[in-house]
């Protein structure tokens, strides 16, 4: 019997090889990407702005590192550490990791106590029966190992998901860290803008007096001031907004009162003109989908190893006494099983069959999924560069319409002096002024957004946003 036992443990050994299971080798997943139909139409252009020769550790991210500050960074460790969408994910993927572990014991045999009673109520006689059971699954085809690694890669696939919901609560922390420090400027901007106009209606009633002025004019410039005033309440409250975003970003209670700094960092690092294609490689969302692929592509072969016949092996050691027998001599009629049984799918209404389909369209989907992510990323790098480089324009623009003004209000000043210019043309361009300074502000905002835009575009690596 002991011979019998050991050989079909052998057996056993031998036939759990695996022998329909493959690993997804590189040029495997290389051939299922090249099979996409997104990518048939895409014609990469000759002066592309990636350099598959290039080295991401060469590349330097000052332009993206001297935008942060003490405070930023501050704000975006809070958020990795309370931020109710990252605490929620969290515990989301701890349950995949346990999935992950509980798709692995399918590999191995099951071991389960079993205790009975049955009383005949003819002969009033009763059996106790006490075993321990053993069942073992062969995993011939390869199905059991598919499916460890089909939950396996999609526990990788959620890990990149979560990196990328890491890095996205940062970015969106960022932004409303800049939108805010905007707001407070802008605050300002509008309220010495409103300052001026009230001079400039003083100055109008001057006018009025000496009739160069009318009505008309007082009141144009009055009506002006209270739509200011209504404007200027309209930016305190989205500031109060951006500043409760913030704060709920942060894990914090939003109530509105985080106070910000009162202007921008000078920038001074130019943005590459071309990055590594490895950063593309490497962005969270494109390597969920590449695990979504291995994921299908497990899934695959457990489909088709399904369709194919399977073999167990059982075994019970354990005894059987009944109500004529002391407790104590239960172990005195021990009984020792095994056995084997082969089961093979016969006729199921095509079900298997069509699950393969299902499975191999899915795996299609997976990989049309990942091209979509690529041609997405593609065109949020393009869109973010093209973005970068019109701001830069209008803001060099702006900066010299600025400048031109400021020497126009010097030389107004001057001609005050000797008396060829007057205090109403000096209000007003002053006006002119404070116009242009609000138009950079928003340009400074925007710029400094795209450059985020950029950064999470190329995969977000080496920074505070990861």
């Amino acid at each position: 019997m002991y011979k019998k036992i050991i050989l079909l443990g052998v057996l056993s050994i031998s036939l759990s090889s695996c022998i329909g299971y493959k690993e997804p080798t590189e040029e495997n997943m290389h051939q299922l990407k090249e099979n996409s139909e997104i990518t048939t139409h895409i014609q990469i252009p000759d002066h592309w702005i990636f350099d598959r020769k290039a080295n991401a550790r060469s590349l330097s991210y000052e332009w993206i590192t001297e935008i942060k500050t003490p405070q930023l960074d501050t704000l975006i460790h809070e958020g990795m550490l309370y931020n109710a969408d990252i605490i929620i994910a969290k515990e989301k993927l701890n349950q995949i990791e346990l999935a992950m572990e509980i798709a692995g014991s399918d590999l191995y045999p099951s071991i389960s106590a079993v205790a009975n009673t049955s009383h005949n109520l003819v002969s009033e006689r009763q059996i106790q029966r006490l075993a321990v059971k053993a069942s073992w699954e062969i995993d011939l085809w390869g199905k059991n190992k598919a499916s460890q690694m089909a939950v396996t890669s999609d526990y990788f696939s959620a890990k990149y998901q979560n990196i990328l919901l890491h890095q996205s609560i940062a970015t969106m922390i960022a932004k409303a860290y800049f939108l805010n420090i905007a707001g407070n400027i802008q605050e300002y901007k509008i309220e010495s803008y409103i300052q001026k106009s009230k001079e400039l209606e003083k100055l109008y009633m001057i006018q009025k007096r000496v009739g160069t002025a009318n009505a008309l004019d007082i009141s144009n410039i009055s009506a002006e001031i209270i739509s200011l005033q209504g404007y200027l309440e309209k930016v305190k409250n989205a500031n109060i907004q951006s500043r409760r975003s913030l704060e709920l970003l942060t894990g914090k209670y939003p109530e509105g009162k985080l106070t910000t700094q009162n202007s921008f960092a000078a920038l001074e690092s130019d943005i590459p003109s071309s990055f590594p294609l490895q950063l593309l490689e490497n962005r969270s969302d494109i390597q969920a989908r590449h695990f979504q692929i291995e994921k299908a592509f497990y899934e695959v072969q457990q489909a088709n190893a399904a369709r194919l016949p399977s073999l167990s092996i059982n075994t019970s050691l354990g005894t059987a006494s009944s109500n004529a027998e002391s407790i104590n001599s239960l172990f005195s009629n021990p009984l020792v099983k095994v056995g084997s049984g082969l089961v093979s799918p016969l006729f199921n209404h095509g079900k298997l069959k069509k699950n393969v389909e299902i499975k191999n369209s899915q795996q299609k989907q997976a990989v049309e999924e990942y091209s979509k992510t690529v041609l997405n990323g593609l065109s949020e790098v393009e869109s973010s560069l093209a973005n970068l480089r019109s701001i830069e324009k209008q803001h060099s623009y702006n900066q010299s319409a600025i400048d031109e003004l400021k020497n126009n209000i010097e030389l107004t000043q001057k001609q005050i002096k000797v008396g060829s210019s007057n205090s109403f043309i000096l209000v007003r361009k002053q006006r002119d002024l404070l116009k242009n300074e609000m138009n950079l502000i928003n340009l400074e905002l925007q710029y400094r957004i795209e450059r985020i835009n950029l950064y999470m575009a190329l995969g977000a690596g080496n920074f505070i946003f990861s």
